[in-house]
Formats: C-alpha cells, sequence, structure tokens
C-alpha cells in the first residue's frame, strides 16, 4: 500500500491597501490548516533577516537608493538615536575586508560624502563619525589618502579660532608624540617648522625656547673703547657703543670761512654713542647732568650746533670711515668736538645766538641750567636701539 507524501508549504497574501495586515497562510497537501495576520513591516523584516548581507547591500546600491536611504537614516538618527549612527557606520565600515565588498563599501562611503545632510549632525555627532573612518584607516598603506584628509581639514579648520582651546599646541604636541625617532629627513623638516614658527611668535618665547640649548655657550664683549658706558650686541651684528666724555673745557674753530676761534668753550658731561653695522658708524650725542650714568639718568640736547633735535651729529665723512675695531670708536667724540662749526641746527638758548654763547662760555665751566631736556632717559635710548 503506497503512502500519502504531505506537502507542507508557507504562503504569504499581500492585502492590496498597504495599511492592512499580511496574511501567513500554513498549508498542507493545497489544503489551508492554519493562517496568522502580521504587519507588513514585521513581515519584511524577518525576511530581511534571512538575506544574505551581501544580497542586502547589493540591493541598497541598486539604482542609485543609497544616496536617499542614508538620507533617511541621518535624519532618523538626529531626531530619535543619535547615539545608534557611530554603531551603523562602524557596521558598514566592518565589511571592508576583501573585495568586491570594498568597492561597495567606497560606493556608500561615495554617497556619504556627496550627500550634503551631513551637516543635519551636531558637533559630537560628527566627530564621532570621522573618528569612525579614521579608525578603519589605522592600516592604510597609502597614506597619501591621510595626508589629504588632514589638508583638507585644515583649510575648513583655524587653528587659532579658539585660543583657549590651545588647538595649536594639542596638534603639534600629537604630531611629535607620533615619532619618537627623527630621521635625517624629519630633522630638516622639523627644523623648517620651527624656523616658519620663529618668525610668528614673540622674541620672549623664541629666547625661551632657545635657553636650554645656550646654558654652555659663553657671551662676551670685544675689548671695549675707553669711558664705555654700554655695549650691544644683536643678532644681525649690529651694535651699539655709549661712550662717556667727562665735563670740561674745548676750543671751538666756528665758521665755514673767515673762521673764529673760541678758547676753552667750557662743555657740559656727554654722552656719545655710535651704532655700528658692517664696519659703518653713526654717531650720536646727549648732554648729562649725574656724575654716575644708569637707566634712570636724564638726556638733555647738546647745547650748541651740528646737532639734530634725536641727537645725531651732522657729520657726512662718518662713514667714509670703516671700523674695524671698537678702540677706534674711543676718538671719535673728540673729532667731533674739534671740527669747525656752523650755524646749523642751533637752537637758541635762552635768546642767545651761536656766537654769543661760545663767547660767554669761553674759560667757563658750563652752566647746566642752560641745559634742555629732551624728556628722554638712558633707558628709553637703549630701549628704542631695540
Amino acid at each position: 500500500m503506497e503512502v500519502a507524501t504531505m506537502r507542507e508549504e508557507y504562503r504569504i497574501v499581500l492585502p492590496n491597501d498597504s495599511t492592512k495586515l499580511a496574511r501567513l497562510l500554513k498549508v498542507v497537501n493545497g489544503i489551508e490548516v492554519d493562517s496568522k495576520r502580521i504587519l507588513i513591516g514585521e513581515l519584511i523584516l524577518s525576511l530581511l533577516e534571512q538575506l544574505d548581507d551581501h544580497l542586502l547591500i547589493d540591493y541598497l546600491l541598486r539604482d542609485g537608493k543609497m544616496k536617499d536611504l542614508f538620507e533617511e537614516i541621518v535624519t532618523f538618527a538626529h531626531e530619535h538615536e543619535p547615539d545608534q549612527l557611530a554603531v551603523v557606520m562602524e557596521r558598514i565600515l566592518s565589511y571592508a575586508t576583501d573585495e568586491p565588498t570594498s568597492k561597495m563599501v567606497r560606493a556608500i562611503l561615495g554617497s556619504i560624502a556627496e550627500s550634503h545632510n551631513l551637516a543635519k549632525l551636531d558637533e559630537e555627532q560628527l566627530v564621532s563619525v570621522l573618528s569612525s573612518l579614521l579608525r578603519t584607516a589605522g592600516d592604510m598603506k597609502n597614506k597619501q589618502v591621510l595626508e589629504r584628509t588632514y589638508l583638507e581639514l585644515l583649510k575648513r579648520v583655524s587653528l587659532f579660532d579658539s585660543p583657549d582651546a590651545n588647538l595649536l599646541s594639542n596638534v603639534i604636541t600629537c604630531l611629535l608624540t607620533h615619532t619618537k625617532q627623527f630621521t635625517d629627513d624629519q630633522m630638516e623638516q622639523l627644523n623648517a617648522m620651527f624656523l616658519a614658527l620663529s618668525k610668528k611668535v614673540s622674541r620672549e618665547a623664541l629666547v625661551e625656547a632657545a635657553r636650554p640649548h645656550l646654558a654652555d655657550q659663553k657671551l662676551s664683549s670685544p675689548v671695549l673703547p675707553k669711558n664705555c658706558a654700554f655695549f650691544e650686541q644683536y643678532g644681525n651684528g649690529k651694535m651699539v657703543v655709549g661712550i662717556e666724555v667727562e665735563k670740561g673745557q674745548h676750543d671751538v674753530v666756528f665758521g665755514d670761512q673767515g673762521q673764529t676761534v673760541y678758547e676753552k668753550v667750557g662743555y657740559p658731561r656727554l654722552l656719545f654713542w655710535f651704532s655700528l653695522y658692517n664696519g659703518k658708524a653713526e654717531g650720536y650725542v646727549a648732554a648729562v647732568k649725574d656724575a654716575i650714568l644708569k637707566d634712570s639718568t636724564e638726556l638733555f640736547r647738546f647745547p650748541y650746533s651740528n646737532v639734530n633735535q634725536s641727537g645725531l651729529m651732522c657729520w657726512p665723512t662718518l662713514k667714509q670711515h670703516t671700523i674695524q675695531d671698537l678702540r677706534q670708536l674711543e676718538t671719535l667724540p673728540f673729532v667731533f668736538l674739534g671740527a669747525p662749526k656752523n650755524m646749523d641746527l642751533y637752537v637758541s638758548i635762552q635768546g642767545m645766538n651761536l656766537r654769543d654763547l661760545l663767547d660767554r662760555m669761553q674759560h667757563q665751566d658750563f652752566n647746566d641750567d642752560l641745559l634742555v631736556p629732551t624728556n628722554k632717559t638712558i633707558g628709553d635710548l637703549l630701549k628704542s636701539n631695540n
């Protein structure tokens, strides 16, 4: 006797109206033996669980639907579950281990890049997405891709927008942390970066950075001129040397033609200073009253002629001389005092013309009460040289 074979199957009946329930029928040998009503959405989800992952991604990419789907994902995450967006991205990227899956993932990422809905993400969400992307790129062989990504970020982010965040400092610290030992080529790049930064930072910061490297550096002056009051030297080779000349009497030759000699004319205590660069000097002079010079010592105008208001001496031939040794400077004040004088740049003192003043000061110590203040001190002078 032949035994009948039972044939069991399930059938799905979909309604014309999507708002109604679908019917799931159990059929045995063509006879309906059981039925169940189910939401269409639940039915689809149960079917998707049976679908192979590769087929699912292939479906999502079919007919360019991925962009629309991603927009929906971002919108839903923004409104309901923002923390889940990072999870979604991590799961998508976890498939990118071989071909052809990685090709599909690249297409997904391309769609993401084209989507303007990334703007809907708040700051925390966007950082989470970018962090997930970059973590998966840890083993990327083509570092140029990461470099282009980094440069693109720099174009959009100003390192100085939020000074309290110390973003620039954090970026540099991060760069140095990842490289414990530098090659020669990397050292050249590092040195170039430091030189570029050194042009922007303050002098104080630059000196502080250089201080550890100068601990054993010996700083000394050359042999200085007699009666040197101060000496300054700059990194570009420029030097400023101050020379003090005691209060005294000097002969004055006056007039370009038909010269008159005024004997033993009284002079106040004088401070000459010379700015020296590449062997060429520029000379200045001012009068002082203090017996001991210090930063607070007041400067007064040179009481006679051929010196302008800033103290610059009218001495056209001075730059024709080449100064090879600082000791040569100690004679220059006396060369200037002994040179012929005229009326140029003289400012009247108490209504006296220059000839009357020279005549009055013969064989006399200079009366310091006649000096006109410049409202500057030696300290101001030294600061202005910086």
